[in-house]
This record gives C-alpha cells, structure tokens and sequence, in this order.
C-alpha cells in the first residue's frame, strides 16, 4: 500500500449515521445479489438462446461469487463513510461531464484493525491522481475521422443528465450541450477495441449520408478535453425516446400484428445494409431497439458477435447478420400461449438491469425455458465478444 501520510483516525460515528451505514450496507448487499443474478442469466441479451439451463461451469460460477463477496466485504468498510459523505436523501447537484469524470477523489489505505476491515483515508500525491487519470477514457482518432463534418464539443460545455449503473462500470447516458441543442446520448471510447470505435463511427457517417430508410443514431458530434481536435474520450449520439430492447418485448403480451413488423422490419434493415455492402456485425436482439412510438431502431455498428447469436466463423460476415437475424425472428414468432405458460410458472418479480453499449434498459423474466430450447442449436450465450 501507499507509504504516504495519513490523516487521523474518524471520529466515532453518530446513531443517525451509524443508521445511515446499515442502509449503505443493505444496499450494497441487494447491488451484489443483483450483480449475481444478471451474471447468471447472461450479461448482455435478455433472452438466453441456449439449449441447457446452465451458463458456464461451476469453476466460473464459483469464481463470479467469491469475488462479488470479497467486493461486498470491502465495500461495507465504507459504509459509515458513505452514509455521512454522501448520502442517499442528499440534494442532487447539476454537474458537467468534466467534473462526472474529474469530481473530488479520496484515497485510503484498507488495514485490518481488532478484527475488521479499517480503511484509512490517505493524503492525495501526483502518483494517485495519475492512476485516476488513467481511468479517464481517452483516444486519438485518425485524420479521416477528424476531418468529418461533426462539431467537437468541450467537455466542460455538457451538462449530465441521466447514469447508467449496471453492467458496472457506472457511465453516462444523456447529456445536453450548454447552450442548449437538444439531449444527445454519451458513448465513451474503449481503448481496448479501438478498431469498434472506428467501424461504428465510419458506419453511423455512412448511414446518414446514404438516407436509407433505417432507423439508427446519427453521429452528432465528439467530446474532447481542453482544445484538442484529435484526441476525444467519447461521442454523441441522436438521443432515441424511451426505447426499450427488443429481448424485453419477447416474453410479454405484444401484439402478433407489432411482432410480426418488428421482424419485418428487422430484416428489411439487414436488407438495406447489405444492399449498400455494410455488415451490422454483433446482430441480436439486445442491438435492437423499440422507441415510444413502436418503431424499431438498430444501433452498436461495432462488430463483433455474441455466441448463442452468430457463430464464431461468421464474425462480420453477412451470413453471421443473416443468423443472428433469424433467431430475432424465431423469437418475435413465438405463439402467445408459451408467454401464458412462462408467465404462469414465473413468480418472483422481474430483474431490470441496464445495458452498456447500448442506450436502454433490459428486463429479464426467469422462466422463459419452456420455449428458448426450440431456437438454439446448444451454443451457450455468454456475453463473450472477440474484437480486434
């Protein structure tokens, strides 16, 4: 650990925030079984295309919950802290992207003291302040990108709007440009995948330039620190109303009439991309979306693929789309007396969980086993995703 100064010891706690703390530990306590369970039903599409109803095997799944306990034990070391820094009745407070990603930082030092778990606060030094820095998400884009015809917007100008906390890290979602120019969503690159970043964006450009009749984001701009026209830690996105993933509407009572547009639709879309030779890569129904109006929306032009949808030979290729397009179908064709079979045999509450590379929140029912089996071929859907 950090030789660096230390301040003193906290005081004891008061009643109020020792109650406080039982809320924060609660709470972290429900996060964790949460995490668990989402883990357990895949972490990216709602609907498990597998043949078996185990997802992974026994070493992983061990692995998944000694960790989530490990991290829960850590966590309520801090929870007397959180309950009197930040707690839950607090007054939200306007911030901008730059102070969400460069807010107040606090550094301590875990010690084992009479038994518990102590954390003890640390005095800031360069040495941590860089290793913050380096969460901050950051790329330079190529001259081509950078000589797009899309405005660069300062970090410090981008008022927050909304979070996104599940799959973790917790992210951004909305933002609105100050002065006002409507609500756009907030996609951060990854550093690790900088070859998806690229094909998204060329992807998005070429969409909008084509004024083909798809339903997809438009690129509206780039995110950049300080004066930078190179170098941007995210980009902006056409905000899409209250959209809801296509996996949450194939366990629920829709309408044989929506379903049958929606999977006319969908391949109508995959028609049109491939049409103007362009590969929408990671196809499932997680990648699409149904906004307030019931119109269906295709987003993530990064690439990729999900098992349980597009087999790993067909990665970015136009049978993949074409696999991946016909097990959405499958699915949206569902006769409505296995929903009625599903929803008899469920009986706890549905898990809600937000999604990452998309801009929507996915619900997940437990029993959904009575159809999936007809779909899949035994590929296990993991969220695994091979990219350059």
């Amino acid at each position: 650990m950090s030789t660096s100064k230390k301040y003193q010891p906290f005081a004891r706690p008061t009643k109020k925030e020792e109650q406080r703390a039982e809320q924060a530990r609660m709470k972290v306590q429900d996060r964790s079984k949460l995490r668990q369970l989402n883990r357990s039903n895949g972490k990216d599409s709602g609907v498990d295309v597998s043949e078996g109803e185990d997802c992974g095997n026994e070493e992983e799944n061990d692995s998944g919950s000694l960790s989530v306990e490990l991290r829960t034990w850590i966590l309520n070391s801090f929870a007397i802290m959180m309950a009197k820094w930040a707690p839950p009745d607090r007054k939200t407070e306007e911030s901008t992207l730059y102070e969400w990603y460069r807010g107040p930082t606090d550094f301590f030092d875990l010690k084992i003291k009479r038994g518990k778990l102590t954390p003890e606060l640390l005095e800031s030094t360069e040495e941590l302040n860089e290793r913050i820095e380096l969460l901050i998400p950051q790329m330079v884009m190529p001259k081509y990108i950078c000589s797009m015809d899309v405005p660069w917007f300062d970090v410090k100008d981008l008022i927050v709007q909304s979070e996104v906390s599940l799959p973790e890290p917790a992210h951004l979602g909305k933002v609105v440009p100050n002065p006002s120019r409507g609500v756009f969503f907030f996609k951060p690159v990854d550093t690790s995948q900088p070859g998806a970043i690229k094909r998204e964006i060329q992807i998005l450009q070429r969409l909008e330039s084509l004024n083909l009749k798809v339903k997809a984001p438009k690129l509206r701009g780039f995110v950049r620190f300080g004066d930078s026209t190179t170098k941007t830690m995210g980009f902006l996105l056409s905000n899409i109303a209250n959209p809801k993933p296509l996996t949450v509407l194939l366990d629920s009572n829709i309408s044989r009439t929506k379903r049958a547009r929606w999977s006319a639709t969908s391949k109508d879309y995959v028609r049109l991309l491939h049409e103007n030779q362009i590969i929408w890569g990671d196809a499932k129904a997680d990648n699409l979306l149904v906004d307030a109006h019931d119109e269906l929306w295709i987003i993530d032009f990064g690439g990729s693929y999900t098992e349980g949808w597009v087999e790993s030979n067909l990665n970015e290729t136009k049978d993949g789309d074409t696999q991946g397009l016909e097990k959405i179908q499958a699915a949206l064709e569902i006769e409505k007396s296995h929903n009625s079979m599903s929803d008899s045999a469920h009986t706890g509450q549905e898990n809600v969980r937000e999604t990452a590379s998309s801009l929507f929140v996915a619900e997940k029912r437990n029993e959904i086993h009575t159809w999936k089996r007809k779909y899949s071929k035994g590929e296990r859907h993991h969220d695994k995703k091979k990219r350059n």
